[in-house]
């Protein structure tokens, strides 16, 4: 019976791709080709399990700042981000790593809350990234060639010019308006920012449409522009609840504003679902941590940034210039403790 002798990490040199040849029985270039993942390389599927066997087994880690020598890359992206306020572009951040990772890049991140997104993008390009997501920053409110000679992802904005993953916006705000009308609203308020971030736009549009079709109009009065943030959903609450006739349901571009309407209405005295209904959107882990418990449209955050990095790494791989790209990932409703029937004041439903 042969005798098998394992392969044992016994070495403290660094291990090279030499070694991995001489054990996988194949040669240097071979060894480069699978190891880089290269998608055109035609290599015998035994032989590349083989050599990722081996790989593993030995503790080869490829040198990127050779690769990137010898390549013309930098193994690394940037990601660009409003800000970490927001819990949803941390969950955005988180899948965009992983997948990162999983195919040897570094992630850059760059808040832009108090740093001008174009210094971000120089910064990155004096870096030589291989490539750049923006998330939550409107391409086109930058300068015309701010952008130009970068590899280039959005998140949550339509483009002709670069590639884009977004989840359904205009869904989302279909959505909402279809469940607060299933409830028997009639009288129904929206809070959103007023700034380009395109994905409030279109969650706005959907949902003043959708009313509009069912014959529900929305006065001025009950549309209030608050920034993304708790404290103006506060504060934008607290206006709506002071009212004459105060709405008997509201919509929120995001889970922040929500969560301020949330608080104001403890304030208030007003409780929910039954003087008010309170539908946010984008399902961040705080709105299940009060009380009542956040309804909203959950968009899938960090299958946005694996999305994002999986487009971008597409493009990085194609000899040619990649047509751009659309991917629209679904939302979905997750009714928690927040929206119910419209009640009368009589106390009946309406």
């Amino acid at each position: 019976m042969p005798i098998i002798t394992p392969i044992m990490r016994i070495s403290k040199h660094r291990i090279t791709a030499t070694e991995v040849a001489r054990l996988a029985g194949v040669s240097q270039p071979t060894v480069s080709l699978i190891l880089s993942r290269n998608p055109k390389a035609r290599i015998a599927p035994e032989t590349r399990q083989r050599v990722l066997r081996i790989a593993e087994e030995i503790g080869y880690r490829p040198n990127r700042l050779a690769q990137g020598l010898a390549n013309r890359r930098s193994f690394a992206i940037g990601v660009i981000v409003p800000g970490f306020d927001n819990p949803f572009y941390v969950s955005v951040l988180s899948g965009a790593e992983r997948v990162a990772s999983e195919a040897g890049y570094a992630v850059l991140i760059s808040e832009s809350r108090q740093v001008d997104v174009v210094q971000h993008l120089e910064a990155l390009r004096d870096r030589q990234i291989d490539g750049v997501i923006l998330a939550g920053i409107a391409a086109s409110t930058l300068p015309p060639r701010a952008l130009d000679d970068l590899n280039v992802v959005l998140i949550n904005q339509p483009s002709d010019r670069y590639s884009t993953v977004a989840g359904d916006s205009l869904m989302a705000g279909q959505i909402a308006a279809e469940h607060l009308l299933s409830l028997g609203h009639k009288r129904i308020a929206f809070i959103g920012p007023a700034n380009a971030i395109p994905a409030y736009r279109f969650r706005e549009r959907g949902f003043v449409q959708t009313l509009r079709a069912a014959g529900v109009g929305m006065p001025s009065e009950l549309l209030r522009r608050a920034n993304a943030t708790i404290a103006d959903g506060f504060s934008a609450m607290r206006t709506l609840l002071r009212m004459p006739e105060p709405p008997t349901a509201l919509f929120c571009a995001n889970d922040l504003i929500a969560l301020g309407a949330h608080k104001a209405c403890g304030a208030a005295g007003a409780q929910l679902p039954r003087d008010i209904s309170l539908l946010g959107c984008d399902d961040i882990e705080i709105g299940t941590l009060v009380a009542p418990e956040l309804s909203t449209i959950a968009v899938p955050q960090s299958e946005l940034g694996a999305r994002a990095v999986r487009l971008l790494l597409r493009q990085l791989e194609q000899e040619d210039p990649m047509p751009p790209v659309t991917q629209l990932l679904p939302v979905r409703l997750v009714v928690r403790g927040t929206t119910g029937p419209a009640i009368n004041p009589a106390g009946g439903e309406r």
